[in-house]
């Protein structure tokens, strides 16, 4: 709440996301839902025996808040689990070319990697599955030089685990190029979906190498997994790559309550826009629409019938916009989306708002890992003495630095900061 007070903002302009596979994080989202719902039954009726018996009310306040805090696992975790499920890290060939592997940096083989210009192949980390592919693809793009140091050095023989190593370099390989993409800086719901829908079909096509099937499987039951948050459904209808004419990623059901979800968004975003200047706006229209209502009442005295209910042009407008999204052309997979709703802005400014928090969604923890990691860096035993505000900014300025070309040239009028300091007296 400090955090929130410093930056001017308020706990009803945070769209909460948690991304994180922890068992301790899933129950506190599971327990903060709870507690959502028993704190809006008892703020809307401090009647114990009716808080008791009202089964109804419970059940429908657990469907409006059930999407207010969102959590989606991690997309890199997960990633790793769907490897972790087909060849875990104790599996007997892995250890044994680990081993292998660690023997190679011994003194006395020096000679024959440096006479052949061979690399040594990198020991792997245990928090990361990747490196046992790198490990691996070092050995296999090396196989001839390794099969003929074995025959001098029988400690490094490798002839039973080559079928393995074979296997293991192509069944993988797609899910590391996967797993890459999603260490990028920022990474949306959407575009990991993609990268992972682009990892099970390459992984499909090796539908003879045995590790590969098993991973084709595990793949599909981890996705389907992934996509049970109503915002991660969110993010995929936005997107023109996944939701088009004829798309069969959802039913029509599933539509509805995407579709409800996402008005209910904007509705917020439009409930957090509502200014005093509009409060005021309407004050003033209020003797005008009382004389309007009169005299209304007069004629439907005199010819009866009744006021057909105003109809709301932006609310409308905006579910058109928002059930048009079913019957748009399908994108290339490389499609920008970002840039696509940029140039949306002002022909469909509310769907517009709502791809901007939906696509601000990170897919993984990499960003708050890499924070951790500059945080390190800056917090070192050298500079244990910084106050927390210096600390704070410091860590902005590291995490933003991207986006200073943008802001910089607003922060100031640099042309009139010119001048005062040009006209200023010495």
């Amino acid at each position: 709440m400090n955090t929130l007070t410093s930056y001017g903002m308020t706990l009803d302009q945070v769209f909460s996301m948690v991304v994180d596979n922890g068992a301790n994080m899933l129950a506190a989202v599971r327990k903060l839902k709870e507690e959502l719902v028993m704190l809006s039954l008892r703020e809307d009726d401090d009647s114990e025996e009716n808080f008791e018996s009202n089964d109804t009310l419970t059940a429908s306040l657990c469907e409006v808040f059930r999407e207010r805090l969102n959590l989606i696992r991690c997309a890199a975790h997960t990633l790793q689990l769907a490897v972790l499920d087909v060849v875990n890290k104790s599996n007997d060939s892995i250890k044994e070319i680990t081993e292998i592997a660690k023997k190679c940096n011994n003194v006395k083989y020096t000679t024959n990697f440096g006479h052949h210009n061979a690399t040594y192949p990198p020991t792997w980390c245990q928090t990361r599955w990747g490196g046992i592919y790198v490990m691996i693809s070092s050995f296999l793009k090396q196989k001839q030089f390794f099969e003929q140091l074995a025959e001098q050095f029988a400690e490094l023989d490798l002839s039973s685990h080559w079928e393995f190593i074979e296997s293991y370099a192509e069944a993988f390989k797609p899910v590391y190029i996967c797993s890459k993409n999603l260490q990028g800086s920022h990474v949306s719901l959407s575009d990991f979906y993609i990268a992972w829908l682009i990892a099970i079909g390459e992984v499909r096509r090796f539908h003879k190498n045995p590790l590969a099937m098993k991973l084709y499987e595990t793949l599909q039951s981890r996705l389907s997994k992934l996509r049970l948050s109503q915002a991660f459904r969110m993010a995929l209808y936005l997107d023109p790559r996944l939701n088009f004419v004829n798309s069969a990623i959802f039913n029509g059901k599933e539509k509805e309550l995407i579709q409800g979800f996402i008005t209910e968004t904007w509705n917020h975003i439009c409930r957090l826009n509502n200014t005093d200047d509009n409060a005021a706006s309407s004050t003033t229209t209020s003797s005008s629409s009382d004389a309007m209502d009169a005299n209304d009442g007069y004629i439907t005295e005199l010819f009866g019938g009744s006021i057909a209910a105003e109809i709301d042009t932006n609310q409308s407008a905006f579910k058109l916009q928002l059930k048009a999204l079913d019957i748009e052309p399908r994108q290339k997979h490389n499609f920008d989306v970002w840039k696509h709703w940029i140039k949306r802005k002002s022909s469909h400014p509310e769907l517009y708002a709502v791809a901007n928090v939906v696509f601000a969604t990170p897919s993984s923890q990499v960003s708050v890992e890499r924070a951790f990691s500059a945080l390190a860096l800056v917090l070192s035993n050298q500079r244990t003495c910084l106050k927390e505000e210096t600390l704070a900014n410091i860590m902005i300025i590291k995490l933003n630095k991207d986006a200073f070309d943008q802001i910089l040239p607003i922060l100031y009028k640099w042309k009139d900061v010119a001048t005062s300091v040009a006209t200023e007296p010495l």
